[in-house]
């Protein structure tokens, strides 16, 4: 019986799938079969010894380079059709400013979806935006380093001079913030940040699984927009070692970057999120996410 599971299993492989796809599929098998010697059939000692010999023939290859570019992203978001956002879909304005928190927050959507928009949740200073998420909201690792972090955001190119600064003053997040949390207003009736802008669910929160379809989306939209294939498949988890690998680029301090995606140690970035942006050329655009966190401090 284990024999046929595992059969099926190393079908799969050959058809392309990932070990973590096959524990996906173990996992739903086990939901289902009859206990063996007693045991669930994900939990077996056999079926540890087949995933961990998977591991072995089929280690996780880290991607290297960006599977999409942050620097043609960033360019179409400075236009049509997210500018401008007095009078952009109100669904381009959401994927904008979902887009840009994340990319410059370094969060997990599930951190963004628990985010406020009302004192002392969301507050504005002149110089920046601070962000907090709602008290009863539990980080994927509950521990006093990931518990109740304050995302504090600067303001982009406050002061902009040139037709290009201006442009790129169009990215500032605090900015953007204003105009959503204004065009939302009328139909908001959640306290949460992101709101879903139409269907039966107009004006309540947006779940981390439509957030995720909105950043994905943005990804789409400025591709199209650029008259450029988009590279498929998108997550929208790529936006953290995206983020993180131009803000390494950049210049920033790797203790800072690891602080503002609440990463406990450097090697969760070194192992998992590095990417070599500057071969695919995306610090052109000089694009610096934020700053560190500020832990629980007030702004």
């Amino acid at each position: 019986d284990m024999q046929q599971i595992f059969q099926f299993l190393l079908g799969l492989i050959d058809e392309g799938l990932s070990v973590s796809s096959i524990k996906v599929f173990l996992a739903a098998i086990s939901c289902f079969h009859i206990k063996v010697d007693g045991s669930p059939v994900f939990s077996h000692p056999l079926s540890k010894c087949f995933l961990k010999g998977l591991v072995n023939l089929y280690p996780p290859v880290p991607r290297l380079v960006p599977q999409w570019s942050l620097s043609l992203v960033l360019t179409q978001l400075m236009h049509k059709p997210f500018e401008p956002l007095a009078s952009s879909d109100l669904s381009f304005l959401s994927y904008k400013v979902a887009f840009l928190l994340a990319i410059t927050s370094l969060r997990r959507v599930g951190e963004i979806a628990a985010l406020c928009c009302d004192p002392p949740y969301m507050e504005f200073y002149p110089n920046r935006v601070v962000l907090r998420p709602r008290p009863t909201f539990l980080p994927k690792v509950v521990s006093k380093f990931h518990m109740g972090q304050t995302v504090s955001l600067p303001v982009f190119l406050p002061e902009p001079h040139s037709a290009a600064e201006k442009a790129l003053h169009t990215l500032d997040l605090r900015r953007c913030l204003l105009f959503y949390l204004k065009r939302t207003a009328d139909f908001r009736v959640d306290r949460s940040l992101f709101v879903c802008f139409r269907g039966p669910r107009k004006g309540r929160a947006a779940s981390s699984q439509t957030i995720s379809r909105w950043l994905v989306q943005a990804i789409r939209l400025a591709y199209s927009s650029a008259n450029r294939d988009c590279p498929l498949p998108l997550r929208a988890h790529s936006l953290r070692a995206q983020g993180a690998s131009a803000a390494f680029s950049s210049g920033l301090r790797l203790e800072d970057i690891c602080r503002s995606a609440t990463w406990s140690a450097p090697s969760t970035f070194i192992r998992h999120y590095a990417l070599d942006v500057d071969s695919s050329k995306d610090a052109s655009i000089g694009w610096r996410p934020a700053g560190p966190a500020q832990g629980s401090q007030q702004g």
